[in-house]
């Protein structure tokens, strides 16, 4: 704060500049602010609305955000950040207070991996089974790269998280889901992470994935 003597006999405000009497003289001290009457603004609810949607399902999906946003984040920046900095825009769907996930445009992994070709999954009962083209020896893939997924049951707010289902070269994977998720609605999200023991890879290469594709909605 800048505090200016003067010549002045008040006690009152001009723009930025409040000026007072006290201490033998009249000042001018810069800096006012202005008291905020309402710090919870349709803005601000709107806002944490969106980033505890966020962090909710980032906190079921914890190990696959963790793994798949590691690489993801600006200097300094926590994978968490990064998940709600890259989600904030297109992962909320609907008009507050009726926000809720936008599950096909959200983000679960980013990275420079290349994804398999073709890939897709089915349900089958319980049975949840992946399939995908490999691509192994083309750009940056390799045969030894692991295939993760999400199961997440949007009606009970759980997840299952699988981050070794196969390798890429198997070209399929599959999965049973608990007998209890019957009749519930599941979002499926997949992707490729390097193996942590490739060879001949320096970090961060070595810890890479590819950014996540969402292979839909099914109801058990």
């Amino acid at each position: 704060m800048a505090i200016q003597q003067g010549s002045f006999n008040f006690t009152q405000k001009f723009g930025n500049a409040v000026g007072r009497k006290g201490r033998g003289g009249s000042w001018i001290a810069s800096l006012y602010q202005k008291k905020i009457k309402n710090p919870n603004t349709v803005l601000q609810q709107q806002t944490r609305a969106k980033f505890k949607l966020l962090v909710s399902f980032a906190s079921v999906t914890g190990n696959f955000t963790r793994i798949g946003m590691k690489n993801a984040g600006n200097q300094g920046e926590t994978w968490l950040n990064a998940f709600t900095r890259l989600n904030f825009a297109e992962g909320i769907t609907g008009i507050f207070p009726a926000f809720a996930l936008n599950f096909s445009k959200l983000l679960v992994s980013k990275g420079t991996l290349d994804n398999p070709y073709n890939t897709t999954a089915q349900v089958q009962g319980t049975d949840l089974s992946f399939s995908w083209t490999d691509n192994s020896g083309i750009g940056n893939a390799l045969e030894t790269d692991k295939a993760m997924f999400i199961a997440y049951n949007s009606v009970k707010k759980q997840a299952i998280v699988v981050t070794d289902a196969a390798d890429r070269s198997t070209r399929q994977a599959s999965y049973s889901l608990p007998t209890a998720w019957v009749s519930d609605s599941i979002e499926v999200y997949f992707c490729m992470r390097r193996a942590g023991n490739a060879q001949g890879l320096s970090a961060p290469n070595k810890d890479d994935c590819s950014s996540s594709l969402y292979l839909g909605s099914f109801n058990l």
